[in-house]
């Protein structure tokens, strides 16, 4: 039972890292904005989760804990487009797969902007574990931002394959929606909810919902914290924590 269980603590964290060659626009968010790192410019996100998720099926584990850490590094090939690659790893289980794309803001006026992101998925998890599909995957997501003075908006949408050796679906979708407001300068709280197909063919989508903040200590250091519940198919809640660094 404790395997079937890291099992489904590791299939909704794929969906939770469903697009994770992109880094989070701003942790913890789920949803991706269309801010870019500029050209030479470097980004590192390094950010951690404690999950806890009932398990009324197993007399030996009721209750599921797991630890979950990302590693994010951005680069701005241009103004507008950034490199990125995302290193996710559940402890004690090992690495997911990881995640190469590319960040393109191709339209922006005033305070809107449209962007896209597109990578692949290299099958570096142990599919045994059910921490990765066991084959190359890819997918891509539509972005469009608003931000105000005050308050900032983003969504985003996408779809990537999911091949895989181990029965999943072979296609996956996402949808996502975030509000920020600045409470003063340095200081942001947010609210963040996003749907993910379910990669398990015989459960629902996943629903997860977000709150948080962002405190940026300087303009090249930020540090954020917040909850994310979610529906019974997904992780039931977790604590996140996270840094990033620019320079």
């Amino acid at each position: 039972m404790r395997t079937k269980g890291w099992k489904r603590s590791a299939a909704a964290l794929v969906c939770v890292f469903l697009f994770s060659a992109k880094a989070y626009g701003a942790h913890p968010l789920l949803t991706e904005d269309t801010g870019t790192q500029g050209k030479g410019g470097w980004q590192l996100e390094l950010n951690a989760e404690r999950q806890r998720d009932p398990q009324p099926s197993s007399e030996e584990t009721p209750v599921l804990r797991a630890i979950q850490s990302g590693t994010t590094l951005s680069y701005g090939v241009t103004d507008t487009i950034d490199f990125k690659i995302d290193m996710p790893y559940l402890r004690h289980q090992g690495i997911l797969d990881v995640g190469v794309g590319f960040k393109w803001r191709f339209y922006e006026d005033g305070p809107l902007s449209f962007g896209t992101i597109a990578g692949v998925f290299l099958p570096t998890g142990d599919e045994q574990k059910g921490l990765g599909t066991g084959k190359t995957n890819a997918g891509a997501l539509g972005i469009v931002s608003w931000q105000g003075e005050r308050w900032e908006f983003h969504s985003h949408a996408g779809l990537r394959s999911n091949q895989n050796v181990i029965g999943q679906r072979d296609w996956l979708g996402h949808f996502s929606a975030a509000a920020m407001y600045r409470v003063w300068q340095p200081f942001r709280v947010l609210l963040d909810m996003a749907w993910d197909s379910n990669p398990q063919v015989e459960s629902g989508a996943l629903r997860n919902t977000v709150v948080g903040f962002i405190w940026s200590v300087t303009k090249d250091v930020d540090l954020d914290a917040g909850i994310r519940r979610g529906n019974d198919p997904a992780i039931d809640s977790a604590v996140l924590f996270g840094l990033t660094l620019r320079w």
